[in-house]
Protein backbone atom coordinates (compact mmCIF):
# COMPACT_ATOMS: atom_id res chain seq x y z
CA UNK A 1 0.00 0.00 0.00
CA UNK A 2 2.88 2.34 1.03
CA UNK A 3 4.06 1.53 -2.82
CA UNK A 4 1.08 2.11 -4.01
CA UNK A 5 1.03 5.70 -2.08
CA UNK A 6 4.65 6.63 -3.07
CA UNK A 7 3.81 5.82 -6.82
CA UNK A 8 1.03 8.07 -7.06
CA UNK A 9 2.65 11.11 -5.59
CA UNK A 10 5.04 10.51 -7.86
CA UNK A 11 2.81 10.43 -10.72
CA UNK A 12 0.55 13.35 -9.59
CA UNK A 13 3.74 15.64 -9.47
CA UNK A 14 4.84 14.15 -12.77
CA UNK A 15 1.17 15.40 -14.16
CA UNK A 16 1.86 18.76 -12.47
CA UNK A 17 5.45 19.37 -13.60
CA UNK A 18 4.29 18.69 -17.68
CA UNK A 19 0.92 19.35 -17.93
CA UNK A 20 -0.51 22.54 -19.95
CA UNK A 21 -2.32 24.09 -17.31
CA UNK A 22 0.50 26.91 -17.04
CA UNK A 23 -1.47 29.30 -19.30
CA UNK A 24 -0.25 32.68 -18.20
CA UNK A 25 0.41 35.30 -21.15
CA UNK A 26 -1.41 38.14 -18.84
CA UNK A 27 0.98 37.76 -15.91
CA UNK A 28 4.11 37.72 -18.67
CA UNK A 29 3.13 40.28 -20.43
CA UNK A 30 2.61 42.35 -17.23
CA UNK A 31 6.69 41.16 -16.01
CA UNK A 32 7.87 42.41 -19.19
CA UNK A 33 5.90 45.80 -19.37
CA UNK A 34 6.92 46.57 -15.57
CA UNK A 35 9.95 47.62 -14.46
CA UNK A 36 12.44 45.45 -12.17
CA UNK A 37 10.86 46.59 -9.11
CA UNK A 38 7.77 44.52 -9.69
CA UNK A 39 10.12 41.68 -9.24
CA UNK A 40 7.91 39.29 -10.90
CA UNK A 41 5.16 40.28 -8.74
CA UNK A 42 6.88 38.49 -5.67
CA UNK A 43 6.19 40.17 -2.40
CA UNK A 44 9.50 41.89 -0.45
CA UNK A 45 9.07 38.80 2.19
CA UNK A 46 9.05 35.90 -0.51
CA UNK A 47 12.17 34.16 0.33
CA UNK A 48 12.35 33.05 -3.98
CA UNK A 49 13.94 36.17 -4.28
CA UNK A 50 16.05 38.15 -2.04
CA UNK A 51 18.85 40.88 -2.67
CA UNK A 52 18.15 41.26 -6.53
CA UNK A 53 15.54 42.39 -8.33
CA UNK A 54 14.44 40.18 -11.53
CA UNK A 55 12.45 40.86 -14.85
CA UNK A 56 12.11 38.58 -18.02
CA UNK A 57 15.10 39.66 -20.54
CA UNK A 58 12.94 40.46 -23.72
CA UNK A 59 11.22 43.41 -25.03
CA UNK A 60 7.54 44.03 -25.29
CA UNK A 61 8.15 44.46 -29.20
CA UNK A 62 9.60 40.62 -29.19
CA UNK A 63 7.10 39.50 -26.68
CA UNK A 64 4.05 41.19 -29.30
CA UNK A 65 5.46 39.56 -32.30
CA UNK A 66 6.00 36.28 -30.64
CA UNK A 67 1.78 36.36 -29.63
CA UNK A 68 1.27 37.13 -33.13
CA UNK A 69 3.38 34.42 -34.25
CA UNK A 70 1.56 31.83 -31.67
CA UNK A 71 4.82 31.26 -30.22
CA UNK A 72 3.79 28.81 -27.00
CA UNK A 73 6.33 30.74 -24.67
CA UNK A 74 4.42 34.08 -24.65
CA UNK A 75 2.12 31.40 -22.58
CA UNK A 76 4.39 29.63 -20.57
CA UNK A 77 7.57 30.97 -20.67
CA UNK A 78 8.06 31.78 -16.50
CA UNK A 79 5.05 31.40 -13.74
CA UNK A 80 5.27 31.70 -10.22
CA UNK A 81 3.94 28.86 -8.58
CA UNK A 82 2.61 28.15 -5.10
CA UNK A 83 2.90 24.84 -2.61
CA UNK A 84 -0.51 24.81 -2.74
CA UNK A 85 -0.44 23.55 -5.80
CA UNK A 86 1.59 20.65 -5.32
CA UNK A 87 4.56 21.63 -7.21
CA UNK A 88 8.66 21.54 -6.07
CA UNK A 89 9.38 24.42 -3.58
CA UNK A 90 12.83 24.50 -1.90
CA UNK A 91 11.81 26.11 0.70
CA UNK A 92 8.51 28.85 1.22
CA UNK A 93 5.52 28.61 -0.54
CA UNK A 94 7.00 29.89 -4.07
CA UNK A 95 8.87 28.41 -6.80
CA UNK A 96 9.59 30.06 -10.47
CA UNK A 97 8.36 27.07 -13.21
CA UNK A 98 10.02 27.66 -16.44
CA UNK A 99 9.13 25.52 -19.81
CA UNK A 100 10.14 25.81 -23.69
CA UNK A 101 9.14 23.44 -25.98
CA UNK A 102 11.46 23.01 -29.31
CA UNK A 103 9.80 25.25 -31.68
CA UNK A 104 9.62 28.32 -29.41
CA UNK A 105 12.10 30.90 -30.68
CA UNK A 106 10.91 34.87 -30.45
CA UNK A 107 14.05 36.97 -29.07
CA UNK A 108 14.70 39.49 -31.60
CA UNK A 109 17.91 41.25 -33.32
CA UNK A 110 16.68 43.77 -35.96
CA UNK A 111 13.89 44.31 -37.98
CA UNK A 112 11.58 41.55 -36.56
CA UNK A 113 14.15 38.70 -37.57
CA UNK A 114 14.23 36.09 -35.24
CA UNK A 115 17.79 36.76 -33.76
CA UNK A 116 18.34 33.00 -32.10
CA UNK A 117 17.58 30.93 -34.41
CA UNK A 118 19.29 32.37 -37.09
CA UNK A 119 22.48 32.13 -35.73
CA UNK A 120 25.19 29.53 -36.69
CA UNK A 121 24.04 26.88 -34.37
CA UNK A 122 20.34 27.68 -33.53
CA UNK A 123 19.05 28.53 -30.03
CA UNK A 124 16.40 29.45 -28.01
CA UNK A 125 15.37 30.88 -24.43
CA UNK A 126 13.04 32.40 -21.86
CA UNK A 127 15.79 34.17 -19.15
CA UNK A 128 15.17 36.36 -16.60
CA UNK A 129 17.71 38.58 -14.87
CA UNK A 130 18.63 41.97 -13.48
CA UNK A 131 18.25 44.72 -16.13
CA UNK A 132 20.42 45.84 -19.17
CA UNK A 133 18.68 49.25 -19.25
CA UNK A 134 21.55 51.99 -20.06
CA UNK A 135 19.44 54.53 -18.41
CA UNK A 136 19.62 52.47 -14.61
CA UNK A 137 21.57 49.40 -14.99
CA UNK A 138 21.48 47.05 -11.94
CA UNK A 139 24.54 44.93 -12.20
CA UNK A 140 27.92 44.17 -9.66
CA UNK A 141 30.49 46.31 -9.84
CA UNK A 142 34.06 46.12 -9.95
CA UNK A 143 35.67 45.33 -6.64
CA UNK A 144 32.22 44.23 -5.12
CA UNK A 145 32.68 41.52 -2.47
CA UNK A 146 28.93 38.69 -3.01
CA UNK A 147 27.51 35.81 -1.76
CA UNK A 148 24.51 34.36 -4.04
CA UNK A 149 22.22 31.29 -3.94
CA UNK A 150 20.44 29.30 -6.21
CA UNK A 151 18.31 26.19 -6.40
CA UNK A 152 17.29 24.22 -9.08
CA UNK A 153 14.85 21.14 -9.83
CA UNK A 154 15.15 19.15 -12.84
CA UNK A 155 11.24 17.01 -13.17
CA UNK A 156 12.38 13.30 -12.93
CA UNK A 157 11.05 12.70 -16.89
CA UNK A 158 14.27 16.04 -17.97
CA UNK A 159 16.01 14.50 -21.28
CA UNK A 160 19.57 15.47 -21.29
CA UNK A 161 19.20 15.85 -24.91
CA UNK A 162 20.19 19.65 -25.55
CA UNK A 163 23.27 21.75 -24.02
CA UNK A 164 21.85 24.06 -21.68
CA UNK A 165 22.66 27.20 -19.65
CA UNK A 166 21.16 26.64 -15.95
CA UNK A 167 22.89 30.38 -14.49
CA UNK A 168 25.23 33.07 -15.48
CA UNK A 169 26.62 36.19 -14.97
CA UNK A 170 26.76 38.43 -18.52
CA UNK A 171 28.03 41.79 -18.98
CA UNK A 172 26.06 44.86 -19.15
CA UNK A 173 27.01 45.77 -22.21
CA UNK A 174 28.94 45.05 -25.64
CA UNK A 175 29.57 41.76 -27.47
CA UNK A 176 31.01 39.65 -25.13
CA UNK A 177 30.41 36.00 -24.07
CA UNK A 178 29.53 36.04 -20.04
CA UNK A 179 32.35 35.81 -18.09
CA UNK A 180 31.21 33.16 -15.78
CA UNK A 181 28.39 30.27 -16.65
CA UNK A 182 26.74 27.02 -15.68
CA UNK A 183 25.73 25.02 -18.38
CA UNK A 184 24.93 21.57 -18.56
CA UNK A 185 26.86 19.94 -21.55
CA UNK A 186 25.19 16.14 -21.75
CA UNK A 187 28.39 14.69 -22.81
CA UNK A 188 30.54 15.92 -20.03
CA UNK A 189 27.38 17.15 -17.00
CA UNK A 190 27.36 19.76 -15.11
CA UNK A 191 30.03 22.41 -15.91
CA UNK A 192 31.45 25.62 -14.39
CA UNK A 193 32.93 28.18 -17.45
CA UNK A 194 34.95 31.06 -16.72
CA UNK A 195 36.31 33.33 -19.80
CA UNK A 196 38.03 36.13 -18.08
CA UNK A 197 41.17 34.76 -16.87
CA UNK A 198 43.12 36.55 -20.09
CA UNK A 199 41.26 38.93 -21.71
CA UNK A 200 40.09 38.92 -24.85
CA UNK A 201 41.30 40.00 -28.14
CA UNK A 202 38.90 41.77 -31.44
CA UNK A 203 37.33 39.95 -33.82
CA UNK A 204 34.99 41.26 -36.84
CA UNK A 205 33.03 38.07 -38.01
CA UNK A 206 31.84 34.91 -36.04
CA UNK A 207 29.76 33.86 -33.06
CA UNK A 208 32.24 34.07 -30.51
CA UNK A 209 30.58 37.20 -28.57
CA UNK A 210 27.08 35.65 -28.39
CA UNK A 211 24.81 36.77 -30.60
CA UNK A 212 24.94 40.26 -30.57
CA UNK A 213 25.84 41.53 -33.88
CA UNK A 214 28.27 44.54 -34.11
CA UNK A 215 31.20 45.74 -36.23
CA UNK A 216 33.90 44.84 -33.76
CA UNK A 217 33.12 41.86 -31.28
CA UNK A 218 35.62 40.02 -28.33
CA UNK A 219 36.74 36.65 -28.16
CA UNK A 220 37.94 35.14 -24.96
CA UNK A 221 41.61 34.26 -24.78
CA UNK A 222 41.05 31.27 -22.78
CA UNK A 223 38.21 29.27 -21.19
CA UNK A 224 38.84 27.22 -17.63
CA UNK A 225 36.10 24.69 -17.30
CA UNK A 226 35.21 22.66 -13.69
CA UNK A 227 33.17 19.68 -13.54
CA UNK A 228 30.88 19.93 -10.69
CA UNK A 229 28.50 17.01 -11.89
CA UNK A 230 29.11 13.87 -13.66
CA UNK A 231 26.52 12.84 -16.06
CA UNK A 232 25.43 9.98 -13.56
CA UNK A 233 25.31 12.45 -10.74
CA UNK A 234 23.07 14.68 -13.11
CA UNK A 235 20.93 11.76 -13.87
CA UNK A 236 20.35 11.30 -10.03
CA UNK A 237 19.94 14.20 -9.36
CA UNK A 238 16.82 14.58 -11.14
CA UNK A 239 13.51 14.95 -8.75
CA UNK A 240 15.75 16.55 -6.35
CA UNK A 241 16.61 19.96 -5.59
CA UNK A 242 20.12 21.24 -6.14
CA UNK A 243 21.80 23.86 -4.39
CA UNK A 244 24.30 26.55 -5.81
CA UNK A 245 26.22 28.86 -3.91
CA UNK A 246 28.73 31.29 -5.07
CA UNK A 247 31.23 33.37 -3.54
CA UNK A 248 32.51 36.18 -6.00
CA UNK A 249 34.49 38.95 -5.61
CA UNK A 250 34.28 41.31 -9.01
CA UNK A 251 37.27 42.40 -10.83
CA UNK A 252 38.29 43.75 -13.89
CA UNK A 253 42.19 44.17 -13.72
CA UNK A 254 43.97 41.53 -15.56
CA UNK A 255 44.68 38.69 -13.82
CA UNK A 256 48.61 39.45 -13.71
CA UNK A 257 48.01 42.71 -12.03
CA UNK A 258 49.32 42.34 -8.68
CA UNK A 259 46.14 44.48 -7.07
CA UNK A 260 43.71 41.86 -8.69
CA UNK A 261 41.88 40.46 -5.87
CA UNK A 262 39.22 38.35 -8.18
CA UNK A 263 37.45 35.16 -6.95
CA UNK A 264 34.96 32.80 -7.89
CA UNK A 265 34.49 29.90 -5.13
CA UNK A 266 31.57 27.66 -5.70
CA UNK A 267 29.50 25.25 -4.05
CA UNK A 268 27.11 22.12 -5.38
CA UNK A 269 24.99 20.97 -2.89
CA UNK A 270 27.33 22.22 0.46
CA UNK A 271 30.95 20.84 -1.93
CA UNK A 272 33.31 23.12 -2.84
CA UNK A 273 33.84 22.50 -6.82
CA UNK A 274 35.67 25.74 -7.75
CA UNK A 275 38.04 27.77 -6.20
CA UNK A 276 39.31 30.38 -9.14
CA UNK A 277 41.41 33.57 -9.07
CA UNK A 278 41.95 36.24 -11.94
CA UNK A 279 39.99 38.90 -13.69
CA UNK A 280 36.14 38.10 -13.21
CA UNK A 281 34.23 40.42 -14.81
CA UNK A 282 35.19 42.33 -18.06
CA UNK A 283 36.45 45.83 -18.23
CA UNK A 284 33.26 47.21 -19.67
CA UNK A 285 29.85 47.62 -17.78
CA UNK A 286 28.29 45.53 -15.15
CA UNK A 287 28.25 41.93 -13.96
CA UNK A 288 24.40 40.95 -14.06
CA UNK A 289 22.69 37.67 -13.50
CA UNK A 290 21.23 35.70 -16.25
CA UNK A 291 18.83 32.81 -14.70
CA UNK A 292 16.23 30.24 -16.77
CA UNK A 293 16.18 27.65 -19.63
CA UNK A 294 18.88 29.00 -22.11
CA UNK A 295 19.99 25.85 -24.81
CA UNK A 296 20.52 24.93 -28.28
CA UNK A 297 18.44 23.23 -30.70
CA UNK A 298 21.04 21.12 -32.31
CA UNK A 299 20.93 17.07 -30.63
CA UNK A 300 23.32 16.00 -27.95
CA UNK A 301 24.42 12.88 -26.94
CA UNK A 302 23.76 11.95 -23.09
CA UNK A 303 26.00 8.56 -21.66
CA UNK A 304 26.86 7.92 -25.10
CA UNK A 305 23.16 7.78 -26.70
CA UNK A 306 22.44 10.51 -29.20
CA UNK A 307 18.65 12.45 -29.24
CA UNK A 308 16.65 12.36 -32.68
CA UNK A 309 15.09 15.70 -33.91
CA UNK A 310 11.61 14.03 -33.17
CA UNK A 311 12.67 13.02 -29.73
CA UNK A 312 13.55 16.78 -28.89
CA UNK A 313 10.58 18.29 -30.83
CA UNK A 314 8.13 15.34 -28.35
CA UNK A 315 10.02 16.50 -24.85
CA UNK A 316 9.64 20.26 -23.94
CA UNK A 317 12.31 21.45 -21.07
CA UNK A 318 10.97 21.89 -17.95
CA UNK A 319 12.85 23.50 -15.05
CA UNK A 320 12.08 24.98 -11.37
CA UNK A 321 14.21 27.79 -9.15
CA UNK A 322 13.90 28.59 -5.85
CA UNK A 323 15.79 30.77 -3.15
CA UNK A 324 17.51 33.18 -5.66
CA UNK A 325 19.53 35.33 -3.11
CA UNK A 326 21.90 37.87 -2.97
CA UNK A 327 23.98 39.31 -0.17
CA UNK A 328 27.13 40.76 1.00
CA UNK A 329 28.04 38.50 3.57
CA UNK A 330 27.97 34.60 3.67
CA UNK A 331 25.97 34.69 7.03
CA UNK A 332 23.60 37.28 5.55
CA UNK A 333 22.17 34.03 2.84
CA UNK A 334 20.71 32.29 6.17
CA UNK A 335 21.96 29.10 4.73
CA UNK A 336 20.62 26.81 7.63
CA UNK A 337 17.28 27.01 5.47
CA UNK A 338 18.90 24.92 2.78
CA UNK A 339 20.62 22.52 5.37
CA UNK A 340 24.13 24.31 5.05
CA UNK A 341 26.22 26.34 7.33
CA UNK A 342 29.13 29.08 6.34
CA UNK A 343 31.75 27.85 8.98
CA UNK A 344 31.79 24.58 6.89
CA UNK A 345 31.86 25.94 3.77
CA UNK A 346 34.71 28.79 4.69
CA UNK A 347 36.33 25.92 6.12
CA UNK A 348 36.35 23.46 3.24
CA UNK A 349 40.16 22.61 1.16
CA UNK A 350 40.34 23.13 -2.33
CA UNK A 351 41.78 19.71 -3.01
CA UNK A 352 38.31 18.70 -5.53
CA UNK A 353 38.87 21.92 -7.55
CA UNK A 354 41.45 21.07 -10.29
CA UNK A 355 39.62 22.87 -13.64
CA UNK A 356 38.34 19.82 -15.99
CA UNK A 357 40.19 21.68 -18.94
CA UNK A 358 41.81 24.35 -20.01
CA UNK A 359 41.30 25.91 -23.35
CA UNK A 360 43.33 28.72 -25.19
CA UNK A 361 42.99 30.68 -28.32
CA UNK A 362 47.18 30.90 -30.04
CA UNK A 363 48.28 34.64 -29.89
CA UNK A 364 50.79 33.53 -32.23
CA UNK A 365 49.05 33.15 -35.36
CA UNK A 366 45.93 34.75 -37.40
CA UNK A 367 44.24 33.43 -40.54
CA UNK A 368 42.50 35.58 -42.85
CA UNK A 369 40.49 35.51 -45.81
CA UNK A 370 40.11 37.05 -48.68
CA UNK A 371 37.85 37.63 -51.72
CA UNK A 372 36.54 39.38 -54.54
CA UNK A 373 33.12 41.00 -54.73
CA UNK A 374 33.04 40.65 -58.53
CA UNK A 375 34.80 37.52 -59.08
CA UNK A 376 33.53 34.41 -56.88
CA UNK A 377 36.67 32.20 -57.96
CA UNK A 378 38.88 34.29 -56.27
CA UNK A 379 39.65 32.86 -52.76
CA UNK A 380 42.99 33.64 -50.45
CA UNK A 381 43.57 31.97 -47.43
CA UNK A 382 46.95 33.09 -45.30
CA UNK A 383 47.96 32.70 -42.07
CA UNK A 384 50.26 34.31 -40.16
CA UNK A 385 52.07 35.60 -36.97
CA UNK A 386 50.17 39.61 -36.88
CA UNK A 387 46.69 40.40 -37.99
CA UNK A 388 47.69 43.67 -39.99
CA UNK A 389 50.42 41.80 -41.63
CA UNK A 390 49.09 38.81 -42.67
CA UNK A 391 45.72 40.85 -43.98
CA UNK A 392 47.97 42.90 -45.85
CA UNK A 393 49.65 40.11 -47.53
CA UNK A 394 45.79 38.20 -48.13
CA UNK A 395 44.94 41.76 -49.83
CA UNK A 396 48.49 41.99 -52.39
CA UNK A 397 47.78 38.03 -53.11
CA UNK A 398 43.66 38.77 -53.81
CA UNK A 399 44.57 41.84 -56.09
CA UNK A 400 47.63 39.78 -58.28
CA UNK A 401 45.12 36.81 -59.03
CA UNK A 402 42.66 39.29 -59.81
CA UNK A 403 41.49 41.17 -63.15
CA UNK A 404 43.19 44.67 -63.40
CA UNK A 405 39.87 45.89 -64.15
CA UNK A 406 38.44 44.52 -60.23
CA UNK A 407 41.45 43.92 -58.56
CA UNK A 408 40.06 47.26 -55.89
CA UNK A 409 37.01 44.89 -55.89
CA UNK A 410 39.01 42.58 -53.36
CA UNK A 411 37.95 42.77 -49.44
CA UNK A 412 38.63 40.83 -46.18
CA UNK A 413 36.32 38.29 -45.85
CA UNK A 414 37.38 37.13 -42.62
CA UNK A 415 39.89 38.04 -40.01
CA UNK A 416 40.79 36.02 -36.81
CA UNK A 417 43.05 34.54 -34.32
CA UNK A 418 43.67 31.20 -35.03
CA UNK A 419 42.12 28.87 -31.99
CA UNK A 420 44.40 26.38 -30.61
CA UNK A 421 43.64 23.69 -28.04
Amino acid sequence: MELIKKFISISVLVFLCFSNSFANQDEIKKMIKKNENYNLGLSKKDTTVQGVKLKPLTKIDAFNYSVKKNYGWTKYGVKVVNSSEGLPIRYGDTSLRFELHHEDCGFLYKSGKERDCIRSTAHHRFEIGTSKNKKSPTGYKHNQDLWYTVSFFLPQEHKFYRKQSVYQFHSSEGPYNPPFQLEIIPKKGLMVKILTSEGVYEETVGDCGGSIKEDIIYCEKAEIDYLVMTPDELENSLGKWSDLIIHAVWDKRPSEDEKNKGLFEVFINGEKKVHYTGQTMWDVGLSVVRIGIYQSKEPRTFKGKAATEQQMKDTPTIMFYDEIWVKKKCKDLKLDRLGYSCENLENQSDENTTPYSITKASQSEYIVVVKNKKDDTVLIKIIGDSKEKTEKEAMKKCKEKSDSSIKDSCYIHYSSMKSQY
